[in-house]
């Protein structure tokens, strides 16, 4: 099985990021806007962890195996109607910065079949990542 990692800081506090993270907040940023995401945390060992577009047809039914509240999310991934299953856990940490709070996130999405379809996955996650990145940038 195969792994991908992925690192950003984000100029806000860990509360900010956690929420961001487990709260039905998550469709403002998890997919570009013009998906018009809906999604469902239920924040809690077997609780669901969802985003879902109807404009495009397409979901992720998460279902959420570990929490540690401001620290790890654990969550059983899969694509809506597919079968196999595979695992993204998320990491936060505070970071000392002289700009104010900064929060690390580190995502590991684990239990790929092979290189290609986690290659697959990378584009994704970089560019979800930097939606999560750009809702906490200062505005000019």
């Amino acid at each position: 099985m195969t792994e991908l990692t992925q690192d950003v800081r984000v100029a806000a506090s860990v509360e900010q990021v956690w929420a961001d993270l487990t709260t039905a907040d998550v469709a403002a940023w998890f997919w570009p806007p013009r998906l018009e995401a809906t999604a469902v945390v239920e924040l809690e060992p077997d609780g669901r962890w969802e985003v879902r577009s109807e404009v495009a047809d397409m979901a992720v039914e998460g279902v959420i195996r570990a929490v540690d509240p401001m620290r790890l999310l654990d969550i059983d991934w899969r694509w809506a109607g597919e079968r196999p299953v595979t695992q993204v856990g998320v990491r936060l940490s505070s970071v000392s910065s002289v700009a104010g709070q900064v929060t690390q996130v580190s995502v590991t999405h684990r239990g790929f079949a092979s290189p290609e379809e986690r290659d697959a996955h990378v584009q994704g996650w970089t560019d979800c990542l930097q939606r999560l990145v750009a809702r906490h940038e200062p505005t000019p």
